[in-house]
C-alpha cells in the first residue's frame, strides 16, 4: 500500500477547507494529515473530508479522524465526509463496531459522521 498522500484547498472565501487522503492512513503516516489539521482548523469554518482514494486505514487513522470532528465540534466548525468512503474505511468502520454507534454525543447526539450523519 502506497504511504498517505494530501491535497487540500481552501474555498475562495476562506471559509472552507476540502482535504483529498489517499494511500494508507495508519499510525506511522498519520502525523501530516495531523499536522494539516491542526495549521489550519482555526482559519477556516468548515472542513471536508475526502476518504474515497483511502487504501489503507488502521484505528489510528480512524481515531485521528474522531479527533478532528470532535475539536472542529467543540470550535463550533463543521466537519464532514465529502465523495463516498472508500471500501477499506468503511470496513474499518465495522470491523470496530462504530457503525452500531446511531449517535454522538459530542455532536449534540446527532448520527456520528461515520454513520452517515453530518455536522
Amino acid at each position: 500500500m502506497p504511504d498517505l498522500n494530501l491535497s487540500h484547498t481552501v474555498s475562495d472565501d476562506g471559509n472552507t477547507l476540502k482535504i483529498s487522503v489517499t494511500g494508507r492512513l495508519a499510525i506511522d503516516t498519520a502525523q501530516p494529515l495531523q499536522s494539516l489539521l491542526t495549521e489550519l482548523i482555526g482559519t477556516v469554518s468548515s472542513i471536508q473530508l475526502d476518504l474515497s482514494a483511502i487504501d489503507g486505514i488502521d484505528l489510528a487513522g480512524v481515531q485521528l479522524i474522531c479527533s478532528a470532528c470532535r475539536t472542529a465540534l467543540d470550535a463550533q466548525k463543521r466537519f464532514n465526509f465529502t465523495g463516498s468512503l472508500a471500501a477499506d474505511v468503511t470496513k474499518a468502520i465495522g470491523d470496530s463496531g462504530l457503525q452500531r454507534q446511531a449517535t454522538c454525543r459530542h455532536n449534540d447526539n446527532l448520527p456520528c459522521i461515520w454513520c452517515g450523519g453530518i455536522n
